[in-house]
């Protein structure tokens, strides 16, 4: 949106949907007045039938969205299971079979919402000049990749070394325009308690559950000239295990990162059901922030 005076552009952050989206948001969007929208994943639950009246519904978006898929996205129960339970990783590729098919699938059903990873879409949303950066899919946080014999076959990824390589490899596709990442999981480096931006908060130990290799292409952008805006994610939902509240956003060496992951998205408040989304508002002398309960 330009207000006249001041140009600015309006983009959505949705954070990890888990199935509270339906034709009210849709609704909502279509009319808000938003440039872009940026969904951070996990669309799903555990169970892909009932996903799929999500994305089919997200295909009556008008407004430009693109959506970086989760750790609920393309991965069956039995599948994520094998990921997160240490004593079933030796089950991790034979239930990573299908994944290929199944992510497939996802991006038709999502139709012009654009399924993206590993990528670098430069936009003008609104006249205002922008690199979206965007990281690694199906994150599940920590030290390990995840799908890693998915991320092999699809991108070519196998190992945390090759991922940061080539996310730096995209921050040096980069015009001058300014860098936003997106991203599922956020990235390490921001605080190693349970109720940390992304910080652990189901194991016994409290650690830092960001990723890596986000951090590692947060700091070469920002090292290297360029100008990192604001990262995007979700995955660590705000209210942690023990009900604490992780921090919404915070600000680091001169970027902005926010955890749009306010599970559930859809509450009542006072009899209405309010639906939450982060509204970042981008300028070209920089980002801000705000929650919306609408």
């Amino acid at each position: 949106m330009n207000d006249g005076a001041t140009q600015a552009a309006t983009i959505g952050v949705v954070g990890d949907v888990h199935l509270f989206w339906d034709d009210e948001d849709v609704a909502f969007f279509n009319r808000g007045g938003y440039d872009l929208l940026l969904f951070v994943g996990d669309l799903s639950g555990y169970t892909r039938v009932r996903g799929h009246r999500v994305m089919r519904s997200l295909r009556k978006l008008r407004v430009p969205a693109m959506c970086i898929p989760g750790n609920h996205d393309g991965l069956h129960a039995l599948q994520l299971g094998a990921e997160i339970v240490p004593r079933a990783h030796r089950f991790r590729d034979v239930f990573c079979r299908g994944q290929t098919r199944r992510c497939a699938s996802l991006h038709k059903a999502l139709g012009d919402v654009e399924l993206v990873a590993y990528s670098r879409r430069r936009l003008t949303p609104a006249g205002i000049p922008l690199n979206v950066v965007v990281g690694r899919p199906h994150s599940i946080g920590g030290r390990r990749l995840a799908c890693l014999r998915y991320l092999v076959k699809a991108y070519g990824i196998d190992s945390m070394e090759s991922s940061i390589a080539r996310l730096k490899s995209l921050v040096d596709a980069c015009d001058e325009a300014p860098i936003l990442f997106l991203a599922h999981n956020g990235p390490s480096g921001l605080g190693d308690r349970a109720d940390s931006i992304w910080g652990c908060d189901f194991r016994r130990k409290e650690e830092d559950w960001g990723d890596r290799d986000l951090e590692e292409a947060v700091r070469y952008a920002n090292t290297n000239g360029r100008k990192v805006l604001a990262t995007v994610a979700g995955h660590m939902h705000r209210k942690t295990k023990s009900g604490r509240r992780r921090p919404a956003q915070m600000e680091k060496d001169g970027v902005l990162y926010v955890n749009a992951a306010e599970v559930p998205r859809h509450r009542k408040v006072n009899g209405a059901k309010r639906r939450h989304h982060v509204r970042l508002t981008v300028t070209a002398g920089g980002v801000s922030a705000e929650d919306l309960w609408v």
